[in-house]
């Protein structure tokens, strides 16, 4: 995908956010439908549709909540007390990172990321990781998770990042070079990477700290520590975090950058949200 000329986008173009009710009842009623339905009696199948489709919509949910605190104070009283711990959570995240970009005086970005976005390994998989990592320095497994999520989605983003981070656990290449063994770029061995460099830096004694020495952002410690204490209290939040997508914010909006997206270059964003109006959003 090279870069195009800028087009503005469409005013009417739905968007994904569209699909949300604008009741506090009815979007209390749709989060605690969506996290029990990651919460089946029987072990739930990560795999599955329902699981998805359960996962992206609570995602949503939550960025809408994150930046509406007045909408949130209405939607708490009514959520059933069995997803009350995650709602928190989760919108504690979403809230710290909606602060932080209202915060920021830096212009939008007019393009895209030059990124690869890919399908993220089996649930399975990393969690057998996340555990063995803790195993190995014990740095707790909910926080490895937390990362990577916060970081490239569980991996779906494979590209370096503005500051010149890579691979799926975000480490500057002089970073890793000071604490760790293998390649940054390999999965596992960046999820192990992260674990020892968290210790070194004092976990499990000091999460909080050892997040900040991770990424210096106070917004970002907060989000990493809300979905790290919603993964400790119910295992099953990692598979739908699992689940959620890549949005990116833009001078055109925030856009959704879909399994399948690949650009070698940056993207004129306007340009994009013509072409893919169903990515839009809102």
């Amino acid at each position: 995908m090279a870069a195009s000329s800028s087009v503005a986008p469409p005013t009417s173009t739905p968007t994904l956010s569209s699909v949300l009710p604008t009741s506090a009842t009815d979007l209390a009623a749709e989060l605690t439908a969506d996290e029990r339905a990651l919460r089946p009696d029987e072990p739930p199948d990560p795999e599955s549709l329902a699981i998805r489709q359960a996962a992206e919509h609570l995602q949503l949910i939550y960025r809408r909540l994150g930046r509406n605190a007045d909408e949130w104070a209405l939607v708490r009283p009514l959520l059933a007390a069995d997803v009350v711990v995650a709602a928190d959570s989760n919108v504690t995240a979403a809230a710290a990172f909606a602060a932080k970009a209202t915060a920021s005086t830096a212009p939008a970005s007019p393009t895209l990321p030059a990124w690869h976005i890919v399908k993220p390994l089996p649930v399975t998989t990393l969690l057998s990781w996340y555990r063995d990592a803790e195993a190995a320095t014990g740095v707790p497994w909910s926080l490895l998770a937390a990362i990577h999520l916060a970081e490239t989605r569980m991996g779906r983003i494979s590209g370096v990042s503005s500051a010149g981070a890579i691979g799926p656990m975000q480490f500057l290449p002089s970073t890793w070079a000071t604490c760790c063994l293998g390649d940054p770029t390999d999965p596992h061995d960046a999820i192990l990477g992260a674990a020892v460099y968290l210790a070194a830096k004092g976990a499990p004694a000091d999460l909080a700290g050892a997040v900040h020495h991770y990424n210096p952002n106070d917004a970002y410690v907060t989000a990493v520590l809300a979905y790290a204490t919603n993964m400790a209290a119910d295992e099953r939040a990692y598979i739908g975090y699992h689940a959620w997508q890549v949005f990116y914010g833009s001078s055109a909006g925030s856009v959704r950058l879909p399994i399948g997206y690949a650009a070698d270059e940056p993207v004129d964003a306007a340009a994009y949200v013509v072409a893919h109006p169903g990515d839009l959003v809102g």
